[in-house]
């Protein structure tokens, strides 16, 4: 019963009340900072596969064909590698070997992970992978004959 009493008595006090809420606020905030970062990183990110997406796409017009190493040079040149698990293919109709004739149109697609680390448990961390697709398509400007 003396217990039952003391405990009324703790959560009855407003002795400190200001202070508890300050730090929840304050805490409550940081969340939301972190939030908002997380968010912007990931956008940047998305905008930076968009940009080897569309360079993948008009080197392969210019060029007319596709070619494996190249694109992944490219790739990695425009900063792919921040990106987890890349990979870009291409879906055309060939004419010859990889090469692709004149007015042909072609789709580039492009696919990876942004990972978001959320904090860590003993030597691994506990991550959100979020996805990053993106799907272009161009026309050959080389006419193979």
């Amino acid at each position: 019963m003396a217990a039952r009493m003391k405990l009324r008595g703790y959560l009855s006090d407003r002795k400190g009340n200001s202070a508890v809420e300050f730090i929840f606020t304050t805490a409550m905030l940081i969340l939301i900072f972190a939030v908002l970062i997380s968010a912007l990183v990931y956008v940047t990110q998305f905008y930076s596969a968009s940009y080897i997406c569309r360079r993948v796409v008009r080197t392969i017009e210019v060029t007319g064909e596709y070619n494996e190493h190249e694109v992944q040079s490219l790739a990695d040149e425009l900063g792919g590698a921040a990106l987890e698990e890349l990979n870009i293919s291409v879906a055309a109709s060939y004419f010859r070997g990889r090469k692709i004739q004149l007015r042909d149109e072609f789709t580039v697609q492009l696919r990876a992970v942004h990972r978001i680390n959320i904090f860590m448990m003993g030597g691994s961390p506990v991550s959100i992978d979020l996805p990053i697709e993106i799907k272009l398509s161009g026309r050959s400007e080389v006419f193979w004959k």
